[in-house]
């Protein structure tokens, strides 16, 4: 009796050990995340998508990083004030004869990147890029938002169309405490500006029921884009994107969460 409960016990044991690596593999992973850096998001009206996965050189080596909608991806350290991307990993072209790696840390390697960003400088050293997709990566625009001015808790909304919207809320939620606010048009020269987007912190687990308007040219009165409820949320920001849709005067919401 006494030799089968030990059986029993070092079985437990030795189930327990992958989960173990396994768990010590995901907590180191996340300690080697970088604390600083630009995070990535594709928002496209047309549902335009990047080659999944790029590639981008972090020290001596190339990672692999998925750009999709909605979720941002990991931050990604600039090098020499941009980010270089490629669609197939490089290593191999940087590699001696005996298939050592001749990556240089912090230095680009003389491979033509299928996608370079350009960071600007008052980003700070935590943005947000927002990924336009071209018709080749490297004709893709962008955007850029810093994260001092879209904390990751909260409500925000980014026009980035060429009317001018109407945000209507009401915290009882029958608009009989309406508060209106304008949000104008984007304009590149600007960037994104607290003109042109609209933010709201309110309380966690509070719901706030809203109506978005818009006055597109030549109409006289205003048209409602969306009626609905959000819910603040101290864990996460919803940012959502307004734009206009392809061959159409409409206008779409496209969602990003925002996770610190």
């Amino acid at each position: 009796m006494t030799r089968k409960i030990i059986s029993l016990i070092a079985a437990a044991l030795l189930a327990l050990v992958p989960a173990h690596a396994q768990s010590s593999r995901g907590a180191a992973a996340e300690a080697a995340a970088p604390k600083t850096g630009i995070r990535f998001v594709v928002c496209s009206p047309t549902n335009a998508k990047l080659p999944s996965p790029l590639y981008y050189q972090a020290g001596k080596e190339f990672k692999p990083v998925r750009i999709g909608g909605r979720t941002p991806s990991p931050r990604i350290k600039p090098i020499g004030g941009k980010v270089c991307f490629w669609d197939q990993d490089p290593s191999a072209a940087v590699e001696d004869s005996k298939g050592k790696s001749k990556v240089k840390a912090n230095v680009v390697p003389d491979i033509p990147p299928t996608m370079t960003v350009e960071i600007p400088s008052s980003v700070g050293s935590k943005g947000l890029c927002i990924v336009v997709p071209g018709e080749k990566p490297s004709q893709s625009q962008t955007f850029f938002m810093s994260e001092n001015d879209f904390p990751a808790r909260g409500i925000h909304l980014i026009n980035f169309s060429s009317a001018p919207l109407q945000m209507v809320t009401s915290q009882k939620g029958d608009f009989s405490d309406k508060k209106t606010a304008t949000i104008q048009p984007f304009k590149r020269s600007e960037g994104i500006s607290k003109n042109n987007s609209w933010s709201y912190s309110g309380e966690n687990g509070e719901i706030v029921a809203y109506m978005l308007n818009t006055k597109l040219p030549g109409a006289k009165e205003l048209k409602r884009i969306k009626m609905s409820k959000f819910i603040v949320s101290n864990r996460q920001a919803q940012i959502t994107i307004v734009v206009k849709a392809p061959n159409s005067d409409a206008l779409r919401m496209l969602s990003i969460q925002l996770t610190d």
